[in-house]
C-alpha cells in the first residue's frame, strides 16, 4: 500500500472527526478538555507510547531503502497521532464531566501540587501532599474516584483503538515486499 493511500485512509477519518466534534462542540468545551488532557499528563502518555511504539517497530521491521519512506512517515506523524488521540478521548470526558469540573481539574494539575504529583510524587512537600489531598477529597475528587471504572474502560477501548490503527498503518508501510 503506497503511502499516498495510507495518508488518505489516516486523513479521512481524522478530518471527518475533526468536522464533526468542531461543529457540535463550537463553544469552547473540546479546548477546555484538550487542555485538561494536556495538564493531567495524558498527552505526555501518549507521545511516550508513540516513542515506544517506533523503538519497537526498528526491531520488527529495520529501516531499509525499501521502507525509508514509511519510517519518515510514521516518525513525522506523531503529533497528529497524538492530537488524534485527544480528540478521540474529548468525549468521554465530556460524557463524564461538566465544563466546571474540567475547568477544576485542569486548574488543580496546573497547580504546585498538580505538576509535582505528574513529575515525581516522591518528591512531593507537605503542603503539595496536603493540597493534593483536600483536591481528591472534595466533591469533584470524589466524583473523579467514582468515575474512574468507567473511564478506565471508555479510554482503554479508544486506545486499544487507536494502537491497533497504528500498528496496522506502521505495518502496510514498514512491511517487506514480497520477494525481499
Amino acid at each position: 500500500m503506497s503511502i499516498v493511500k495510507i495518508t488518505i485512509r489516516l486523513t479521512i477519518p481524522l478530518l471527518f472527526l475533526t468536522l464533526s466534534t468542531g461543529l457540535a462542540q463550537s463553544d469552547g468545551f473540546d479546548d477546555a478538555v484538550m487542555a485538561y488532557l494536556d495538564s493531567n499528563g495524558t498527552v505526555t502518555q501518549y507521545q511516550n507510547a508513540y516513542t515506544e511504539f517506533l523503538n519497537l517497530l526498528e526491531n520488527q521491521f529495520p529501516e531499509t531503502e525499501n521502507n525509508k519512506k514509511g519510517w519518515q512517515f510514521l516518525k513525522s506523524e506523531k503529533s497528529k497521532a497524538v492530537h488524534q488521540i485527544k480528540e478521540l478521548l474529548v468525549p468521554i470526558y465530556q460524557n463524564e464531566f461538566t465544563r466546571e469540573d474540567i475547568r477544576l481539574m485542569t486548574v488543580f494539575y496546573n497547580s504546585d501540587a498538580g505538576i509535582q504529583w505528574r513529575t515525581d510524587r516522591s518528591q512531593m512537600t507537605e503542603k503539595q501532599k496536603e493540597d493534593f489531598n483536600t483536591f481528591y477529597k472534595s466533591d469533584l475528587g470524589n466524583k473523579i474516584k467514582g468515575k474512574q471504572a468507567v473511564l478506565a474502560e471508555q479510554v482503554s477501548a479508544v486506545s486499544e483503538s487507536w494502537s491497533r490503527d497504528l500498528y496496522e498503518t506502521a505495518r502496510a508501510l514498514l512491511k517487506p515486499a514480497d520477494g525481499e
